[in-house]
């Protein structure tokens, strides 16, 4: 039996968290989500999760903070930042030493399922 992934999606844009966690349970992951920093903090201390998909640029907590806090609360987790904005010199400096992916908006379905199949790898 294959497990079930599941996804946690951080973004501040309600339209794109609620099309993104349609589109992840239609296909057949457990996705939650959280609309800023903190709620996605609170929610990987209740839920283990197999992937983050997290917005960079967020109103309170931007992206680059949380990611920060997340990986000292779950070091191994594959994280996946979205950004409108992927030539961003601030947030390459503040993440120079951090593993995360990276995927620009408007989101390449196609890429960000390539990214999510190495989970099961």
């Amino acid at each position: 039996m294959v497990k079930k992934i599941k996804a946690l999606v951080v973004d501040d844009n309600e339209k794109l968290r609620k099309n993104l966690l349609d589109i992840l349970q239609l296909k057949g992951y457990d996705a939650l989500g959280a609309e800023n920093g903190y709620q996605a903090i609170d929610a990987v201390k209740t839920h283990q999760f197999d992937v983050i998909l997290l917005d960079i640029k967020m109103p309170g907590m931007n992206g680059v903070d949380t990611l920060k806090i997340l990986r000292e609360i779950v070091p191994d987790i594959m994280v996946i930042m979205i950004t409108a904005f992927a030539d961003d010199a601030f947030y390459k400096e503040k993440l120079k030493n951090i593993n995360f992916k990276i995927i620009q908006k408007p989101i390449d379905m196609k890429k960000l399922w390539t990214l999510l199949e190495k989970i099961n790898n």
